[in-house]
C-alpha cells in the first residue's frame, strides 16, 4: 500500500503540469443573473452557446474549430419564466424552452441564424394532477415528462418542427410495479413511496458520473436516442427496468433479480443494494458489512460475469486502495491527505459502504473504469464516495450524433457532475475491466472531466470569479463534450472576457 501511495502522490504534484489549449476567447459584457448552456451538435459540427444575464439573450455559434459562424442578441422572455429547460434545433431552426417554477406555463424561443429571426410564443400545460418526472432533451428533441398522482401513466409533452409542446399519453397500468415492500403497486405510488415528489437521477454520457450521482436508486439512462430508460432500486432483491420506446412509446418492464441470499446467511444482517446501466448492460451491487457482490448482467436479465468478496478476503479486481474523503474537490497539492485517507482493508470498506452503496462506470475506448463504494451527505454523519472526487477516475467521449443534454433547474448534467462532491462523504475504489467484465491489471488514467477539474482549482483567475464550493458555481461556468474532447467555457465578469478551453483524453 505504501508503494501505491507513493505513486499516488507522485502523480498528484505533477497534475498542475496539465495543459489546456484556449479553443476560443472573446468579449462579453453581462449582468448579473447569468446563466449558460449549449447546444453541441456533432453531425452539423457546431456549438451553439446561450449566454444569458437578467435582460438578454446571447445566441453565439461556431464551427468545429471555434471560429465564431453568427450572433444574435435577443431579449429574454418575461421574468416568470425563471430557467432555461431545455432546447429543440432542425436543421437552422432552434426553439428554447424557458419556464415557471411550476412548469405550468412555457416560453417557446424562436431562434433562427440564418434568417435572424426570433420570436416567442407561451404555451400552456394544465398539469391536472400531474407530478413533474423529468425534462430532457434527445436526439435535439426536447421531453417534459410528467406521471398523473395515483395512477401508472405517464404523459410526454415532445417538442416538434414549430415549437411547440405535443401531448403522449403512455399507460402502464397492464405492467407491474413493486414498492419498497415488494408488493405490488401502481408507478406513482412507488415513486412516492420515500419521497413527495417522483426523484429521478439522470444519467448521460457527457462526463463520467460520480457515485454522489449514480448513488441515487432512481435513475433516468439517455445513452440510446431511441429509448429512455427508468431504473428503480428500493428494494434489495431486484432492479425494476422499465424502457420506453421514444418512437411508438411502446413499454417494457423487466425485473433484474439481485445476488439472492438465504435467510441466516453472511451474519443475518440487512443488505443494501444498487445498479448502474451502460452500454444494455447493468451492474449491480449489493453488500451488507460482510460480503460484497458485484453481478454484471444484459437487460434480459442473463448474468455476464459475477463478483464476490468476504469480509476478510481482498478484492482482487481493484485498481486503487480504499479511499475515504470528505467534502474536498480533489487532493489538494500541498496537503494531499488532509481530506483523503486509505482505508486500510476490505472489512473497513465493507463497513463503511454497507448503508448506501453505489457504482458507476464510464466506456473509453472499449475499457469499462468503474468504481464502487458510498456516497451519502455529511450531515447525516456517514462515509460515501463519488467517483469524480478521485482523480484517478477515467472517463472518456463515447457518443455519436448530437449530445443529449439533461437539464435539472437550468443547470446541465456535466455542471450537475462537477459540483455533485459538495457535502458529501466518500469511500471509494477503482476497477478496470476490458468488454466482457474481466478484471484487468492496469493503472488508471487521468480523465478530460478530472484534468477540467485540475484546471479550475489551479486557475487562479477563475477562482477570483467563481467559487468551487459554491452552489452557483454553474452560473459563470459550463462544460461539454464536443467531438473528443471536453470543453470548459468560463465568464470573468472582471475583465468581461468568455472563455473556452479544452481538454483531451
Amino acid at each position: 500500500m505504501l508503494k501505491k501511495i507513493l505513486l499516488t502522490f507522485l502523480l498528484l504534484n505533477s497534475l498542475p503540469s496539465f495543459s489546456q489549449d484556449i479553443a476560443k476567447e472573446f468579449d462579453l459584457k453581462l449582468e448579473e443573473k447569468r446563466d449558460f448552456f449549449q447546444v453541441v451538435n456533432e453531425d452539423k459540427k457546431e456549438v451553439i452557446l446561450f449566454l444569458n444575464d437578467k435582460e438578454k439573450t446571447n445566441a453565439i455559434r461556431f464551427d468545429e474549430k471555434f471560429n465564431i459562424i453568427d450572433s444574435l442578441t435577443i431579449v429574454r422572455p418575461e421574468k416568470k419564466y425563471e430557467s432555461i429547460i431545455g432546447y429543440s434545433q432542425k436543421d437552422n431552426n432552434c426553439f428554447v424552452f424557458w419556464a415557471s417554477k411550476d412548469r405550468k406555463e412555457i416560453s417557446s424561443q424562436y431562434i433562427n441564424f440564418t434568417t435572424g429571426k426570433t420570436e416567442n410564443k407561451a404555451i400552456a400545460l394544465e398539469l391536472k394532477k400531474e407530478k413533474i418526472v423529468q425534462e430532457l432533451t434527445i436526439n435535439n428533441k426536447f421531453y417534459l415528462i410528467t406521471i398523473i398522482k395515483n395512477t401508472s401513466t405517464l404523459k410526454f409533452y415532445i417538442s416538434d418542427d414549430n415549437g411547440n409542446l405535443n401531448e403522449k399519453t403512455v399507460d402502464l397500468s397492464h405492467l407491474e410495479f413493486k414498492n419498497i415492500f415488494d408488493h405490488p403497486e401502481n408507478l406513482y405510488t412507488v415513486l412516492t413511496d420515500e419521497s413527495s415528489e417522483p426523484c429521478f437521477q439522470t444519467i448521460a454520457n457527457d462526463s463520467p458520473p460520480s457515485l454522489a450521482l449514480s448513488s441515487k436508486r432512481y435513475k433516468i439512462y439517455t445513452y440510446n436516442p431511441e429509448e429512455i430508460i427508468f431504473t428503480i432500486d428500493n428494494t434489495t432483491h431486484a432492479t425494476q427496468v422499465l424502457r420506453i420506446n421514444l418512437q411508438d412509446f411502446t413499454p417494457n418492464l423487466i425485473s433484474i433479480k439481485q445476488q439472492k441470499i438465504t435467510k441466516g446467511e453472511y451474519g443475518a444482517i440487512t443488505f443494501r443494494s444498487n445498479s448502474f446501466l451502460i452500454d444494455n448492460k447493468i451492474l449491480q451491487i449489493k453488500t451488507n458489512a460482510f460480503v460484497l457482490f458485484f453481478t454484471i448482467s444484459d437487460l434480459n436479465g442473463n448474468i455476464l460475469k459475477e463478483y464476490k468478496v468476504l469480509h476478510d478476503q481482498e478484492i482482487d479486481f481493484k485498481n486503487s486502495d480504499f479511499l475515504q474523503q470528505k467534502n474536498s474537490f480533489f487532493w489538494r497539492k500541498n496537503d494531499i491527505f488532509s481530506s483523503t485517507k486509505p482505508i486500510k482493508n476490505s472489512e473497513q470498506f465493507l463497513r463503511r459502504i454497507k448503508d448506501a452503496p453505489s457504482v458507476s462506470c464510464y466506456n473509453l475506448n472499449g475499457i469499462y473504469y468503474t468504481a464502487i463504494g458510498s456516497s451519502e451527505d455529511i450531515t447525516q454523519g456517514s462515509v460515501g464516495i463519488s467517483m469524480n472526487q478521485n482523480l484517478m477516475s477515467t472517463g472518456g467521449m463515447g457518443m455519436n450524433g448530437t449530445t443529449m443534454i439533461p437539464f435539472n433547474s437550468g443547470r446541465s448534467y456535466t455542471v450537475t457532475n462537477l459540483i455533485s462532491y459538495k457535502n458529501k462523504a466518500v469511500v471509494y475504489t477503482n476497477c478496470i475491466f476490458d468488454s466482457t467484465f474481466n478484471h484487468l491489471d492496469r493503472e488508471m488514467k487521468i480523465s478530460a472531466f478530472d484534468k477540467a477539474r485540475i484546471f479550475l482549482e489551479e486557475n487562479e483567475e477563475i477562482k477570483k470569479t467563481v467559487s468551487i464550493f459554491s452552489k452557483t458555481l454553474y452560473k459563470d461556468l459550463i462544460l461539454f463534450k464536443f467531438k473528443n474532447s471536453l470543453y470548459l467555457g468560463s465568464y470573468n465578469k472582471n475583465n468581461k472576457k468568455y472563455q473556452i478551453f479544452s481538454f483531451s483524453e
